[in-house]
């Protein structure tokens, strides 16, 4: 939503928000650019007829905000309606999967902000120190087909991915996740990222997939315009990771390229490849585009580094489902190789713990410590939310042992981690809930030496 407004704004229009969290940092950098944040009372007390009201799915009937549109008469848009009307417009890079489509999104879009190509950059998460995602005035000249040029991450989560018909569609893998908006079907999710990628071949795109994903690979067979990238040796680029130097070799058809990031871990190669595939199709050249990826700065909650007191290093991520955990936890072990690694996780809506309930402890072997809070609902609601917390707790603890530590409360937490944590401690606090406050915390008691929880 915070992109949406930012992008409405760059075409011209006044634009205002509200949000149940509107004194934090999202909100506090959208009022550095002029766009109030107002509370959810003082937005629904304001709605005149003659605005256009624009929701996202996680606002439900009965938010105050939504009520008062209604009573205003106002017109009300969902984010996907307004999101594919302006899209339309511009040469789309749209990407989609189940994880690595943030990181792929800001990689696509940081090359072609470097290389003078002014993208629109919609993307759910923040490029770490970068601030040019929504350029004014578009310069057609650098465009594609006498269009600008907009690097979209889309949501298969609630099915609008579906609305954007893209010019260049990257998809990086099909995972079992928000399977509420597909029957329950993984065969009917694959089905929606088949029609995905047949909609770029209808507007005579062109399709680059993760090989190594079987479910990308199918997608990919119905379409004549496609590449594939990855591990196995079937890939038209194949990605050759080298643990011991933490570096990669690229192979396609007549080269073979070293390629090394300063912020690399093996899912961030594949990323990387599939962004510099994309950039290929508005004219950058595949090799200039890896060269300005060397240095990319990463994506804020993605692996990022918090602060660093008393030789304890405390980063924040956004993992959700156990899949990404598990490629967190590997690659913040080559990252920080023989430091003891403690674990906070607050895993993610009911709706997911309860499809991927025996997964959660699987991902998490390999940490030396973890510390799990409650669920964080993301506005989900269930019966008896305790019962679903103690039977995640009982799995995670029979996969980990006494790795899992048996706390859940804020302030236990943080008490343990200041009594415990000690020089070379790398402590990670991971969901994309409000954990990452939980670490802003962690981080302003460590550096006050008289902080007491």
């Amino acid at each position: 939503m915070s992109s949406l407004a930012l992008l409405l704004q760059s075409l011209g229009m006044q634009v205002r928000g509200t949000d149940a969290q509107d004194q934090d940092f999202r909100a506090q950098s959208l009022g550095s650019h002029g766009i109030a944040v107002l509370s959810e009372n003082e937005g629904a007390a304001s709605i005149e007829s003659d605005e256009i009201v624009v929701r996202s799915s996680a606002i439900l009937s009965g938010n105050p905000v939504l009520e008062a549109a209604v009573r205003a008469g106002s017109t009300i848009l969902h984010r996907t309606e307004v999101l594919s009307t302006v899209a339309s417009r511009y040469f789309l890079i749209a990407v989609a999967g189940t994880h690595g489509k943030t990181t792929t999104s800001g990689m696509i879009g940081y090359v072609l902000a470097n290389q003078g190509k002014e993208p629109a950059i919609c993307v759910g998460g923040r490029i770490v120190g970068f601030d040019r995602c929504f350029p004014k005035d578009h310069q057609l000249q650098n465009g594609v087909k006498g269009r600008p040029i907009m690097v979209l991450e889309t949501d298969e989560s609630d099915g609008s991915f579906l609305r954007f018909r893209a010019d260049v569609a990257v998809v990086t893998n099909i995972d079992h996740d928000h399977l509420g908006t597909y029957d329950g079907s993984f065969d009917n999710l694959v089905c929606a990222f088949k029609q995905f990628a047949a909609q770029c071949e209808g507007r005579g795109g062109t399709v680059i997939g993760c090989g190594d994903d079987p479910n990308v690979r199918a997608m990919t067979a119905c379409v004549r315009r496609h590449v594939l990238y990855g591990h196995d040796t079937a890939n038209s680029v194949r990605v050759q990771y080298i643990s011991s130097s933490n570096s990669v070799i690229i192979h396609d058809e007549s080269t073979e390229l070293l390629f090394k990031m300063t912020r690399g871990d093996e899912k961030s190669y594949d990323n990387a490849v599939a962004a510099a595939l994309a950039c290929e199709a508005t004219g950058v050249e595949f090799r200039r585009a890896l060269s300005v990826l060397e240095t990319f700065p990463g994506m804020e909650r993605r692996m990022e580094v918090l602060g660093e007191w008393r030789g304890i290093t405390i980063l924040t991520d956004h993992a959700d489902h156990p899949t990404e955990i598990r490629a967190t936890l590997q690659a913040l072990a080559v990252r920080y190789p023989r430091r003891k690694l403690t674990l906070v996780l607050q895993p993610h809506r009911y709706t997911r713990v309860r499809a991927c309930l025996e997964g959660y402890g699987q991902a998490l072997v390999g940490a030396d410590k973890v510390m799990l809070l409650d669920i964080f609902p993301a506005g989900e609601a269930t019966e008896r939310p305790e019962d679903l917390n103690a039977k995640l707790r009982a799995s995670v603890g029979a996969a980990l042992g006494t790795t899992l530590e048996d706390l859940s409360d804020d302030r236990a937490i943080l008490a343990s981690l200041l009594r415990t944590a000690v020089e070379g401690d790398v402590v990670v606090f991971v969901g994309p809930g409000d954990v990452n406050k939980l670490g802003l915390q962690f981080c302003g008691l460590l550096s006050n030496s008289n902080a007491v929880v």
